[in-house]
């Protein structure tokens, strides 16, 4: 009777738990598709909101093991990288959709990721890719492929085709498109088709068959009664007139296209009329006509506030009244240099804007590296190490590519204006910002040479065992100082465990020399307190080698880090010759080498504090005043949450 109510009571809490879980994955799969559909909604208004969506809707994605949900994801990235003009790191992106996708064996599900790819290498000016891609869709999916998307690839593709200068085949793509929308009978398909066509033709100095599609559309547009098309095909019959040299009808075709946008109450295109009619009458020495269309032209661009069109239509003001009025064309020609300079300052925010959100988007796109990085953690071991050698190589690539952007964005910046170098604060940060990168090398180097001293002896001993050990855990020390470099800060956690590798090395090499002590506070959190890497180590090698290594009898070295109020105060003391007996000891290389090391730390700490508003404090002194002997570290940290990056 009684294991007859235990199996039932199990049964009811497993029958309870697995609702629970039922629930909750459910749950889950609704969060995903509503963060997942949010992002998509702001992909194109807003990318640092769609970033947090899709980084939210990635992380509970991998968390269930959800695959499809997961190269959703990747596509909707891909589609915020290309609509922020981040093109790399779209390309990327949709990479990752597209093998997650063949991985699974389900194609369709990156079929989003295909279509774009090819477009984000033409926007990213890599055309031989682009082309490669664009032909691939249509080729793998041609089966399957809507009108709509096969015309959209064929558009793109031509498109790349012209940038490429290879007009032929651009040509006979744009006629495929064309011949594609005349079967559906697609009158906007067909007059956009027949544009590109003319454009065509008129890059190719062929002005009478461009003129022929222009006709063309003129007698669609009229048949349908689409009056703004026919108004855009007289308007590029102009243009095509004006190749043929035929000012007349040229003139004629502009004037019907601006009378058909006067009577659509289109003041942009009205503008833009205006201003061509106003420059074929300046050709024809007809000032007096160009005047009041160019006035007419500056009152529409303040209207729209279009400046642009201001500037160029003030610009022409002042060349129509060169001949009649040289006062008036000064005047004009000054107020178009201050709508130049206008123009220019704001080219200039908009740089700034661009390159503060590519800076915000590589930040949140290297958390989502994170998350892909803790999903590859649950792997086998053997598939962990693959992934995580492509991951550490697309980290760097992604270093590189944003590097290589942000010095366009720079040069593109300086060439625009030197308002931004007005700007004091920011070049002095930069400058810090590359300083400290620069001396995070430098340590490094110096750090390795001493370290292969220490090998180099167990090699001379011949100690194979020892020299094995010894160069075994050297290489995992290495691994985590070069990891470290990579960042102004660490989680102490890990600043603790090189430390504890190199004082066992360093102990193994001198174990006649000195015994040691590292004493950390219990009460210190060390995974969300943050230290400048290689901060404390060089201290250490200080006391080892300058200190201790020259005693006579063995010494002792003391490390320990407690908390102090609000601060972390590290304490490194030992009981060697001192500063002034290791100083006359040193050869001339050797305290060249000695000051360089810790000037580095000294000129890092001067600027993390400048630059993080940390006030990190180091105090040296000897131990015993009276002999001058033994020396005491302090270094003062103070206690800060994790810094965003």
């Amino acid at each position: 009777m009684i294991r007859r109510l235990i199996i039932l009571i199990a049964f009811v809490v497993l029958s309870i738990i697995s609702n629970a879980q039922s629930k909750i994955s459910r749950y889950q799969q609704t969060d995903i598709s509503y963060l997942l559909d949010s992002a998509a909604k702001f992909a194109n208004s807003n990318a640092i909101l769609a970033y947090n969506y899709v980084e939210q809707a990635l992380e509970l994605a991998i968390q269930n093991g959800d695959k499809e949900d997961e190269i959703r994801a990747y596509s909707i990235l891909g589609e915020i990288n290309f609509y922020s003009k981040q093109y790399d790191l779209s390309i990327e992106n949709y990479f990752k959709a597209i093998s997650l996708s063949e991985s699974l064996n389900k194609p369709t599900l990156a079929y989003h990721s295909k279509k774009w790819i090819g477009v984000s290498f033409k926007a990213n000016k890599d055309l031989e890719k682009a082309v490669f891609y664009l032909n691939s869709f249509l080729t793998h999916s041609a089966q399957n492929l809507p009108n709509d998307d096969i015309v959209f690839i064929k558009v793109h593709l031509a498109e790349t085709y012209e940038l490429k200068g290879e007009l032929k085949l651009a040509e006979e793509t744009y006629k495929e498109v064309l011949s594609i929308e005349q079967s559906r009978n697609n009158n906007t398909g067909i007059l956009f088709a027949q544009d590109r066509l003319a454009q065509i033709n008129l890059q190719r100095n062929n002005a009478a068959g461009a003129i022929q599609y222009y006709e063309k559309s003129e007698q669609i547009a009229q048949e349908s009664s689409d009056k703004k098309s026919l108004a855009n095909a007289l308007r590029g019959k102009s243009a095509a007139l004006k190749k043929q040299n035929k000012p007349e009808e040229e003139l004629s075709a502009r004037q019907q296209a601006l009378d058909i946008n006067t009577e659509l109450n289109d003041v942009e295109a009205q503008n833009v009329d205006l201003l061509e009619l106003g420059k074929i009458y300046i050709e024809q020495k007809e000032e007096e006509k160009a005047i009041p269309l160019l006035k007419r032209s500056i009152d529409l661009s303040n209207e729209t506030k279009n400046i642009t069109q201001k500037k160029e239509a003030l610009y022409t003001l002042s060349k129509a009244y060169e001949r009649s009025d040289v006062n008036m064309a000064l005047s004009t020609y000054k107020e178009y240099l201050k709508v130049n300079e206008s123009i220019n300052k704001k080219r200039e925010q908009e740089l700034l804007s661009r390159l503060e959100l590519a800076t915000s988007l590589n930040r949140k796109q290297q958390r989502i590296d994170l998350l892909e990085k803790d999903k590859e953690l649950n792997d086998k071991t053997i598939e962990l190490l693959l992934q995580k050698q492509v991951a550490h190589e697309q980290f760097i690539d992604n270093q590189k590519k944003t590097i290589y952007l942000l010095i366009v964005i720079l040069v593109i910046l300086l060439i625009s204006s030197i308002l931004i170098l007005r700007s004091a604060k920011q070049k002095r940060l930069a400058n810090q910002l590359l300083a400290l990168k620069s001396l995070r090398s430098q340590m490094n180097p110096h750090f390795i040479f001493n370290a292969l001293n220490s090998v180099n002896s167990y090699i001379a001993k011949k100690d194979e065992l020892s020299a094995n050990r010894y160069l075994s855990d050297f290489a995992f020390l290495m691994r985590s100082v070069l990891e470290n470099s990579k960042h102004d800060f660490i989680p102490l956690t890990e600043e603790i465990k090189v430390i504890e590798l190199y004082i066992k090395l360093e102990h193994e090499r001198f174990k006649e020399k000195f015994d040691y002590q590292f004493i950390v506070d219990e009460d210190i959190n060390t995974e969300s307190f943050l230290i400048p890497p290689m901060l404390i180590q060089p201290y250490i090698e200080n006391a080892v080698w300058h200190g201790l290594r020259y005693k006579e009898e063995k010494g002792f070295l003391h490390v320990e880090l407690k908390q102090v109020d609000k601060n972390l105060q590290i304490q490194i003391r030992d009981n060697g010759i001192g500063r002034n007996k290791s100083q006359e000891l040193k050869t001339k290389n050797q305290q060249q080498t000695n000051s360089t090391g810790l000037k580095n730390i000294e000129h890092r700490l001067k600027i993390i504090n400048e630059v993080h508003r940390l006030g990190i404090q180091i105090n040296v002194m000897d131990l015993d005043l009276e002999n001058n002997s033994g020396t005491v570290v302090s270094i003062l940290v103070p206690m800060q949450k994790k810094l965003v990056y």
